[in-house]
């Protein structure tokens, strides 16, 4: 699988920043994954992805050329930019299996992983889910 780490937004890696400059990036977070509103032609959905979600958060590492676009951008103090060189997710996802019937407002997924690591995956999840 390639790698989709940067498949988020940079709203999510200034989030982490923020957690990191306040000494904060390894507190824990828990967050649950749901839908708001079913297709109009049915009334549930069917959970899928799962194999794709447990790719991404194997697979999660900032490659060099990431690491240089994000120092580009002259938002990111270098101990940060050090600390996403080494940043891998060690968190737990807890999901429905793959194929329930699955409802508006209940929870596919359940992430509790450090805050930087979870705010990380959380744009990814959202478009993959």
């Amino acid at each position: 699988m390639r790698n989709l780490t940067m498949l988020t937004d940079l709203y999510q890696i200034t989030m982490m920043n923020g957690y990191f400059q306040a000494g904060k990036h390894r507190d824990e977070a828990v967050y649950d994954l749901f839908f708001r509103k079913r297709a109009p032609e049915t009334n549930y959905a069917i959970a899928a992805g799962l194999a794709q979600v447990i790719d991404l958060i194997n697979n999660i590492h900032f490659a060099p050329e990431d690491i240089a676009y994000l120092r580009s951008l002259g938002l990111f103090g270098e101990d940060f930019l050090e600390m996403l060189k080494t940043l891998r997710f060690t968190g737990d996802i807890h999901a429905v299996p793959e194929g329930t019937v699955v409802f508006p407002m209940e929870p596919l997924l359940r992430v509790r992983a450090p805050i930087c690591e979870a705010q990380l995956v959380e744009t990814a999840l959202l478009n993959i889910v």
